[in-house]
This record gives structure tokens, sequence and C-alpha cells, in this order.
């Protein structure tokens, strides 16, 4: 299937004349990030990801580019594997919901979250084996030039991310999800993922046809990246912990998905029940639970002084923190909006603590 094309062009957001400082609470007299180059990202991109949050990546059609060949391997596994009876997708619900093996949101979405080789179909082994492998590397370089940029030696993010590269027999916080979201008859759009941010280092997005869109934070408005894609391209999204380890200098990226009408479909006087969905393979790599976090460490001049340190906790405790304190969006309607109650009851008691 070919991979999302549009005759729009990216944003010209992402141009030089925006590189103010991305977070009204960062200290105005910090000096800039140090110029890196980010792996398989556009120049003009580049300082996206640190002011918004999210900046795309380029692939290769070319049989060389082991990334969009092991992309397109696994999405024709997943679409599969989908279209498999729902018994035996039931098969591989864990007691983890949302956050290991297959699940479903009536009236969304399906997906499957793979964190260990042995509780992966034997349909997707193969294909996520090596997806994860080529997303792994990438985002671990990424991290790596993250560092650079914060003045920081490679290996102070770096050692949150090895350990994650690959999928083997140990279950690690860094997971990969493949979703099938539904399509929807009719003129009108629909969101199928809440607007969020993930909540680990970063996230890479690939989709077969366009669905995600990004806060543009200077424009203060939905930006549909996808749609803007006139060649091969993912995105790359900041999650939470990168925004803690980098005392917001990588700010979060906030994004959500839509399911958008497809015009072929309504010139069709009849139409398949997948003609409209959305495939999408999600990369989220988070920091390795054990390793120790120490703001101290990777404080610098371009940091500053963190704002929330963090000193004797580790990679787990940090996730445990900022989950604690978010909604999950993968699980049930009714479910999410219990956990939406509950923080907001657990902020205004907080308020009136002050």
């Amino acid at each position: 299937m070919a991979i999302i094309s549009s005759v729009k062009s990216f944003s010209i957001k992402l141009g030089r004349k925006y590189r103010k400082s991305s977070s009204k609470e960062l200290d105005d007299d910090l000096p800039p990030l140090k110029p890196v180059v980010l792996p398989r990202v556009h120049p003009d991109h580049q300082i996206a990801l640190s002011e918004q949050g999210w900046t795309t990546i380029g692939l290769d059609e070319k049989p060389t580019d082991a990334l969009y060949d092991s992309y397109h391997d696994l999405l024709r596994a997943s679409q599969a594997f989908f279209d498999l009876p729902d018994d035996y997708k039931q098969t591989f619900k864990t007691r983890h919901g949302s956050e290991e093996g297959w699940s479903r949101v009536e009236g969304e979405k399906e997906f499957i979250t793979l964190r260990t080789i042995q509780n992966t179909p034997d349909e997707l082994k193969e294909a996520a084996s090596k997806y994860w492998a080529e997303a792994g590397g990438l985002l671990n370089e990424t991290l790596g030039r993250v560092a650079g940029s914060l003045d920081l030696p490679a290996q102070a993010l770096t050692v949150y991310s090895e350990p994650c590269a690959t999928l083997g027999d140990e279950e690690t916080a860094t997971m990969l999800r493949l979703f099938r979201y539904e399509g929807f008859e009719g003129k009108e759009s629909k969101v199928v993922a809440e607007a969020h941010a993930d909540l680990g280092l970063l996230s890479f997005v690939i989709g077969d046809k366009p669905g995600l869109e990004v806060m543009d934070h200077r424009a203060d408005s939905w930006f549909p990246i996808e749609q803007s894609y006139e060649s091969p391209k993912g995105s790359l999204l900041v999650g939470r912990q990168l925004e803690r380890l980098s005392n917001a200098r990588y700010r979060a990226g906030g994004h959500r998905v839509r399911s958008y009408p497809n015009p072929v479909m309504e010139s069709k006087t009849t139409s398949g029940p997948g003609d409209n969905w959305r495939h999408s393979i999600v990369f989220v790599m988070r920091a390795h639970l054990p390793v120790p976090v120490d703001t101290d460490k990777l404080t610098t001049e371009i940091t500053g002084t963190f704002s929330k340190p963090l000193k004797d906790i580790t990679a787990r405790e940090l996730f445990d923190n900022i989950h604690s304190a978010h909604f999950n969006i993968n699980t049930g309607i009714e479910e999410r909006e219990q956990q939406r109650r509950r923080l907001a009851e657990q902020e205004k008691y907080t308020a009136t603590r002050r």
C-alpha cells in the first residue's frame, strides 16, 4: 500500500523566523540549543522537534532503505493480523490492558501492543522484530543528538534507550503498537484518538493514510501533518519523559488522530468495511525502568536549573509519576471518562490545599 502523499507543502511555520523559545516557562536568557543534525530530518525541519515537540522523518522508497522496507513488511503483516477472526485475536488479550496485547475500543480502533517476542503473534514476529530494530536504532541515535544539543554527552540520554533497542525475551518499557482505526461514512471527520502527548521519550508514527494531527503552538491550532507529506515520511513526537529530562527545552508534542472522509468511498455505490480503515505503526521509546534519574547530571547552561529536579529515583518512578497525572486515551470511552473525572477531582483538591 502506498505511503501517505499529498499535494500540500510542509507547514512554513517550521522556518527559522520561529526560532524563539518554545516554552514560556523557560528563562529568556538561556542560550540556544547547540546545532546538531537529527537523523533523517530535513534541515528546515530540525528546529521543530524542540519548539513544537514534533517533526518529520524522511523515508526512501529505494530497496536499500531498511527502515522503509521493514515498515511496509510490518504494515502488510498487521493488516493481515487485524483481518483474522476476533476469537483468535482475543487470545492475545492480557491483564495489562492497553499496555500489552490486543485491545479494542468500540467506535474508535483496535490495536495490539507488543513488548516481548514471546507474546508477539507468530504472524507478526519476523516483521515486528525487523521494524523494532530499525526504529529503535533511529530513535536511540536521535536521543544522542538531542543530548548533544543540550551540551550533554550522547550517553546522558541514550542510557535510557539503548537497553530497549531490540524486541527480545526481556520486557522493557518500550513498546510497538499496531493500530487499525475505524472509518466512517458521510462527509464529516471524527476524532478517533483524543488530544494527548505520549508519556515516553520519543514516538515514531507512520500511517498508511492521513489521520495524525499535531498541535501547532505558534498558531494555537491543529495541523494535519500527514496531509502535508508529498513524499514518504513518518512523524517524530517528543514525549513527556524527554520534556522532563530536558527541563522543557524539548516540549512534549501534543497530537490526536482524526478519521477523514474518503472521497473514493463517496463515489462508490457499495463499499467494503475496510475501505476507510487507517492502519498505523507507532514505536514508543520509553526510558528503561531500572535506570537511575538524576537531573543534576543533566544540567547544563543550556538546560538551565531544572524547575522540577529529580534525584534518587529510577525511570520507573518517573514514568509512574507521569502516568498517574494523565488519562489513558487507549482505554474504553467510559473508563477514560472516569479517569478524567478522577484527575479533575485530584487537581481541584490539590488547588484547595495550596
